[in-house]
Parts: structure tokens; sequence; C-alpha cells
């Protein structure tokens, strides 16, 4: 761990502060472990069974015993074989990143990592440790092959967040020596707002076909089946009828009152009491539920407009607005 005061590396020699911003930058692309980055120390086990080996020791000593002298040596040796295998277990695998999907927060970042095993010989024992992680990931790298570990991280607060820095360890073979490196990989995890939970009505929108309004949350009566049209929602296909009908055309529900018209999901429209968190949660829940409703929507935010579409596309460039409005580098974006 960095103190205060060596953490600024402006405050310390030029070789230094070199130094401290090499062990603390993200690393792009692959990332090897050899002598300079994997360390090794015994555990709590290996400390004890250091003190018995010099136990052992001082008792020969003591009672002349040449068979315990023998002994002790054994012991010894083979704790010194140990450490190497352990550190061995580390040394020349590559570190590679993977991805790390958007999530929303208060749920689980899916990070994933690709360790390389170039070597002829098998990885046991491995682990993956990172802030926040319930429990450490293990795994096995096989001889000539990749293995992509998944690990859980916790997504607290929507915006841009780097990806923690990683420690993989091991204790393999007998668990009195630990060999760890330190490996932080170049990678941004996007973390949306929390969405409110569902029940929350869709703002009121005109039919495209200008006659009157429509409710909110697509509650409309249907009026009569059509072939399908380009440009139609996939979710308005009438599968069922479809089936019914033995017909190879696309089938689209028609609803009175005209098709579905376009949202307009604003700011303005949200109380004005309420902070800028829970305005935002509110405004993810409408995208997704306009998004499930498959109707064309608009979003407005101070500073951000984004044009009427539908779509996977359209839901994601919505959702990222609203994860990075008002954060540093973020929040100011026009779209049509």
């Amino acid at each position: 761990m960095t103190t205060a005061r060596s953490s600024d590396p402006a405050s310390q020699p030029g070789w230094l502060a070199r130094l401290v911003a090499a062990r603390h930058r993200p690393v792009a692309g692959d990332h090897r472990l050899g002598q300079r980055n994997v360390y090794v120390l015994p555990t709590r086990a290996g400390l004890l069974f250091g003190a018995v080996v010099f136990t052992m020791l001082v008792a020969s000593i003591n009672y002349r015993l040449s068979l315990g002298y023998a002994l002790s040596f054994l012991v010894a040796g083979v704790a010194i074989v140990a450490m190497l295998q352990t550190w061995r277990n580390l040394s020349s695998l590559v570190l590679r990143p993977g991805r790390a999907e958007p999530v929303f927060a208060g749920d689980f970042a899916t990070l994933t990592v690709i360790v390389r095993n170039p070597g002829k010989v098998e990885r046991f024992a491995l682990s993956f440790v990172a802030p926040g992680m319930a429990s450490p990931e293990d795994f096995d790298a096989s001889p000539g092959a990749e293995q992509i570990v998944s690990l859980a991280l916790p997504a607290t607060e929507r915006g841009w967040h780097p990806v923690p820095r990683l420690r993989l360890e091991t204790r393999f073979p007998l668990g009195i020596w630990r060999s760890w490196t330190w490996w932080q990989p170049a990678l941004r995890v996007l973390v949306y707002p929390r969405p409110e939970p569902p029940g929350a009505p869709l703002p009121a929108r005109l039919a495209s076909s200008g006659d009157g309004q429509a409710r909110g949350g697509g509650e409309q009566d249907l009026a009569a089946l059509r072939p399908w049209q380009e440009g139609d929602s996939p979710r308005r296909i009438a599968w069922k009828a479809m089936a019914r009908t033995a017909s190879e055309d696309l089938i689209v529900r028609q609803y009175e009152g005209g098709d579905l018209g376009e949202l307009a999901l604003e700011w303005s429209q949200l109380p004005a009491g309420w902070d800028d968190e829970r305005k935002l949660s509110r405004m993810t829940r409408w995208v997704l539920d306009a998004d499930a409703l498959g109707v064309p929507w608009a979003m407005l935010l101070p500073g951000v407009s984004i044009g009427p579409d539908a779509g996977p596309s359209h839901r994601e460039q919505c959702l990222r607005a609203l994860a990075t409005w008002g954060l540093p580098g973020g929040g100011r974006e026009s779209a049509r």
C-alpha cells in the first residue's frame, strides 16, 4: 500500500515518481508475468512450518541427533523447493483484458479476463481477487491454452468506472507459500442509473395518425391485423395469428386510434422536488418501458437532446446519456 506522501509523484525524485506511476498505470494489451512482477512470501501455515523446522534443528543441535539434522535439512529443502514451485505456478503466464458489459447501478458487473499459459506445465489453484468480490475466483490454466475467467464486481454508482487492480495469487502446492501479482487492465465499465421499480406510467403521447391522444403505457384496444410494412416494430408481430392461418407473410397488430406514436421522455415532466438521481432513475425506467413497447421515443435532458427512434442501439444511446449526465466528460449530447 502506498502512503499519501509517496502517492504524489510530484513530491518524489524523478526515478521514484516514474516507478510509482508505472506500478499504478493500467496495462493495455498482454501483461506477461515474470521475475519483476511476481512476489512470494510465506503464509501463516508457512511461518508455523518454519518455526517447527527451527525447533527441530535446535533440538538436534542440543541432543546431537544425526538423524535430527538430516530430517531438519530434508524438511527445509522441501520448503525451499515448494517456494520455487509456488513462484513458478504464476511465472510466464500472460494476462489479457477481455470485456466489461454495461450494468445497472446496484448490480454486479461481469468482467472477463483471459489467462494464457504458454508453457507445457499445467498451473493449478490460481485465484483472482478484487475489491468487493464475495469470494476469490479460482481456476486452473491448461498448458498451451487460454482460460477465460469471469469476475463479478459490484457496481454502486452510475458513470464510467475503471476496473480496479486485480490480484492473481496461488498457494500451490503445499500452501506454506503465497505467490501473487498485481494487474490493472485498461478497461472501463459503464454503469447505468438504477431503474425505478416497475409501475411508473409512461408520459402521454399522440398517436402517429394525429387522431387524438393515446394513453400512456400502450394500453390500447386491438383494432385489426394487417400485413407487415417496413418500419413496423418486431414486438407487434402477431405470431399466434400467423400460426392459426398458416400464413407465410408477417402480420402485425393494428391498434385503435392509429399506430402508437412517438414518446417524448422529458426531464421537465418529472416532479420539481425530486433530486437528480431520482429523476434519472425514473427516466431509466421510462426508457426500458418504452423499449419494451417497441414504439419510437425521444429523450430530452438539460443539455442533452436525443431524437426519436427505437431499437437496441437507441436504447443503448439513451441509457449511456443517462449514465454520464452531469458527470465530468459526459452529459452534453445532441443526436437526431
